[in-house]
């Protein structure tokens, strides 16, 4: 005897529901769904109105995905032009742009969102006028961002970036970039008192430099202070300089036929003034001779000047030409050791050679306050005595040691700071 199977209990309740009922619900879930599927093409139109909106720029983006059991959405195929008249530059384009709320911090009560953005290249260009200038960083990319994404965010990261710095104004024409960049900022966004560290925020850099060199950034920082409070290491390595020509013709009036260069720096700011010092290396160092035998004698006489004070200075069992840079002041007023800069490229060559590393030896508790530089400002004799107190305070360290290792193996910012029983120049 045949017989019918025996229908799900859950449709038997369904077919016993009223006919408004089950009509409602059919009208609901065909609204949710024709939402859902319009939701992309509403969001994506409501960011290009806006990206449109951006004085002397236009942007546009592909298309938008939403995911709404993450809390997501990404743009895909986002691009932002400098407008110059009839003319469109590339000012920042990105594969994908992804936001999405952080769900682990849900559970401490804060609404914050992660940004991780894949392929952007960023092209900031300095023009002979203001209109050919795309270097802005005012308020209106900072109300850009808070409407595509009200809120709050605590973890960014990039992928596979391109920074590139171009300046039009000089000839050549400098242009310069970093480029397979990958950048780690977390802690962006910590309430006052929830972290008891003194910077909450870290920021991680490394990529590809002009010339088939690396640099590596560690930025340790508090997000929430008034005035900027931070500590910056940055190092650059194994540089090829005649990929530099340009930048060094157009800057210097000089070319080099062979070298490498490398280049630490460590920073460190508080309360509205900073501090640091920048130490360069040229290593097998060789200038072009002039084969343009129009050129003038000025030039002629300035390039033998500069190679024969490279190669007085030069330390010569190393090969190479250094000297330590220090500066600090306040933000928008800097104060750079000139003397101190020329007494280390004699010191480097002839009495105790530095090392590319990354020193330890600058703080925000080492940091200046504002009113005493300000105090000591146009008195050149106390700006003398003041940096003269700087180096030696700084070299302090590496003099109780004696003179380094030429072979000492270079620190990275990566890696902990330098203590004072290892730091060296």
């Amino acid at each position: 005897m045949h017989m019918n199977p025996r229908r799900p209990h859950i449709v038997e309740r369904v077919r016993r529901w009223p006919r408004r009922v089950l009509i409602t619900v059919a009208t609901i879930l065909v609204v949710l769904v024709a939402a859902r599927i319009a939701l992309p093409y509403i969001v994506a139109g409501q960011i290009n109105r806006r990206l449109k909106d951006i004085p002397g720029y236009r942007g546009h983006l592909d298309n938008v995905t939403i995911g709404i059991l993450r809390g997501a959405y990404t743009l895909n195929g986002i691009s932002i032009f400098k407008v110059n008249g009839h003319e469109e530059k590339p000012f920042f384009v990105a594969k994908h742009i992804d936001f999405s709320l952080a769900w682990r911090e849900l559970i401490h009560g804060k609404i914050v969102s992660d940004i991780f953005v894949d392929h952007p290249e960023l092209t900031i260009v300095q023009g002979p006028t203001t209109e050919s200038s795309q270097k802005d960083t005012d308020k209106r990319w900072q109300s850009v961002v808070e409407d595509i994404f009200p809120i709050d965010i605590q973890h960014f990261e990039i992928a596979h970036g391109v920074v590139r710095y171009i300046d039009d104004t000089r000839t050549p024409r400098v242009d310069v970039f970093i480029k397979d960049m990958e950048l780690v900022a977390t802690g962006l966004r910590n309430r006052p008192g929830e972290v008891k560290k003194e910077f909450p925020a870290q920021i991680q850099l490394e990529g590809d430099t002009l010339g088939g060199g690396r640099i590596s950034v560690l930025v340790d920082a508090e997000p929430l202070a008034d005035k900027p409070h931070f500590h910056l290491s940055l190092k650059v390595t194994k540089a090829d300089l005649t990929a530099l020509n340009d930048s060094l013709k157009s800057t210097a009036n000089v070319e080099v036929s062979r070298g490498t260069f490398e280049m630490v720096l460590e920073m460190a700011g508080k309360d509205g003034a900073f501090q640091g010092y920048v130490k360069p290396f040229f290593n097998d160092l060789s200038f072009k001779t002039r084969e343009d035998k129009k050129g003038s004698i000025g030039a002629h006489l300035w390039e033998k000047l500069v190679s024969g004070v490279a190669w007085l200075v030069k330390n010569k069992p190393r090969d190479q030409v250094a000297t330590r840079i220090p500066f600090q002041g306040e933000f928008g007023d800097s104060q750079v050791g000139v003397w101190a800069t020329i007494r280390n490229l004699f010191r480097h060559g002839f009495v105790r050679a530095f090392n590319p590393v990354v020193e330890g030896s600058v703080n925000p508790d080492t940091v200046p306050p504002p009113s005493e530089i300000a105090a000591k400002k146009g008195d050149k004799a106390e700006q003398k005595k003041a940096e003269k107190q700087l180096e030696q305070n700084n070299d302090r360290k590496g003099e109780a040691l004696g003179e380094p290792q030429a072979q000492q193996t270079p620190a990275t910012p990566g890696e902990p700071h330098a203590k004072a029983s290892t730091s060296t120049h």
